[in-house]
């Protein structure tokens, strides 16, 4: 079981796997945090070698750092397949995990890591770092608070960049997908938190044989997630040419308002209709122009996907991580929450395969 560390402690972390782009972004918002140890990295990949090089760490057996007392906390950043194993073994070792989305392959993965957080008792907080902007939390107030009154209708957009599509990364064998499940699962979490799981869900995930070769598993969707209260209509583009997520907007329409959210950077926009206890007309907010790019080059332990520059939503996801580790609080981000998203695109490819027939979801 994994137990609270005291707010003044020191605390230990170490790397289970480090061949994901991420990792190196969140090592780096560890070692920018006080009272943090960074206690070494383990991977069988020849990629450990320079990572651990550049970053200024020890390389470690899987076994040692799972037996160090030291080491409070682990850093689950392998390829997906191994993610759910990785994630196990540390919370049976008594080990705090970060892990990196989507927590595995698919929804067999995260029921597994879902059923050893409740074995253990141990702290998991998957990595949907885009939650940490503060027009979700914005948006998550508005939605809670009914300002914008009954909210009928909701559109969503996201889309991958720097054509990471066609990378080996997003076309791991076995994974539910590719972009649309490595990426889309971002938004796949804010629609989760903002409106809960739907009751089914249609959905055409296309592949365009005259667009882009077959190094690539999806370059479009389109799906409708049916409530009982309101539409949600998601779409999605594998070839983005925008950098960051300027593009990505999730958009609620209620009776007495509007409101589009954008994570990066992160924005937001609400209309409302002055019968709300709000004077008629727009509000905007924008946080920063983001003169830091989110994602800046590839690298000699990152050779498929440049790895991230932007430190702003790291640095916030490690605080919520290191908070719950200190107090023995819940999650920010819960393996309940991995599993579902994985359960969702689960549905929507299952849906895509049937021509777009609905298809229920029960989680």
């Amino acid at each position: 079981m994994t137990y609270a560390i005291g707010e003044s402690a020191e605390f230990g972390i170490a790397c289970l796997g480090i061949t994901h782009p991420h990792t190196s972004g969140r090592v780096k918002a560890f070692q920018r945090m006080p009272g943090a140890r960074l206690m070494g990295a383990y991977d069988d990949s020849p990629l450990l070698t320079p990572f651990v090089d550049a970053l200024g760490l020890e390389a470690r057996t899987k076994e040692a750092i799972l037996a160090d007392p030291g080491v409070h906390a682990v850093l689950v950043h392998p390829k997906s397949h191994s993610m759910a194993n990785l994630t196990i073994e540390a919370l049976e070792a008594g080990k705090a995990v970060l892990c990196e989305k989507p927590a595995g392959r698919g929804s067999a993965d995260t029921a597994r890591i879902v059923e050893a957080v409740e074995r253990t008792g141990g702290l998991f907080q998957v990595g949907y770092c885009w939650r940490f902007a503060p027009s979700v939390d914005k948006m998550q107030e508005v939605l809670s608070s009914g300002r914008l009154g009954k909210v009928l209708q909701v559109r969503a957009h996201a889309g991958c960049s720097h054509n990471e599509a066609a990378t080996p990364h997003m076309n791991q064998p076995g994974d539910i997908g590719g972009a649309m499940f490595v990426i889309a699962c971002h938004l796949i979490d804010r629609i989760l938190l903002h409106f809960g799981v739907p009751q089914s869900v249609n959905a055409r995930i296309t592949k365009f044989a005259s667009a882009f070769g077959s190094n690539s598993r999806e370059d479009a969707g389109g799906a409708i997630l049916n409530y009982a209260d309101k539409l949600v209509t998601v779409d999605f583009m594998s070839w983005d040419p925008l950098s960051w997520t300027e593009s990505w907007d999730l958009s609620a329409y209620g009776t007495e308002g509007i409101m589009h959210s954008c994570p990066l950077p992160s924005s937001y926009k609400i209309y409302d209709s002055g019968r709300n206890g709000f004077q008629q007309g727009w509000t905007e907010w924008r946080e920063t122009s983001f003169p830091e790019i989110w994602a800046t080059k590839k690298t000699v332990y990152s050779p498929e996907i440049a790895e991230i520059g932007n430190p702003i939503y790291f640095d916030r996801e490690a605080a919520a991580f290191v908070g719950s580790l200190r107090s023995g609080s819940a999650a920010a981000v819960s393996a309940t929450q991995a599993h579902n998203v994985n359960h969702l695109l689960e549905a929507l490819f299952k849906s895509s395969a049937l021509s777009g027939a609905e298809v229920e979801v029960a989680v």
